[in-house]
């Protein structure tokens, strides 16, 4: 009886571990503009998409890396939209 609750006991730490350590990861502002430049591109929308480079550019992503984002949406996008 004991080693069932010592059992039940280390799967519950360790379930609730897991879940703490999900909740601690964040994007740092290069990432998350990465993300908000395919999340624009995706939808066409050229107001938005203008601003997330900026934004990008300004936390340290440089062109090439903006440039070879923009090649790897080719193939999810499609190549007319990403190129808008």
């Amino acid at each position: 009886m004991m080693l069932r609750k010592n059992t039940a006991l280390i799967l519950l730490l360790t379930a609730f571990s897991y879940q703490l350590d999900a909740q601690t990861e964040q994007l740092n502002p290069s990432e998350y503009c990465i993300a908000k430049i395919a999340a624009a591109t995706a939808k066409g929308d050229l107001e938005t998409l203008e601003a997330a480079l900026h934004e990008g550019l300004d936390n340290g992503l440089t062109i090439n890396k903006v440039k070879e984002e923009l090649v790897h949406l080719y193939a999810y996008c499609g190549f007319p939209r990403s190129l808008m």
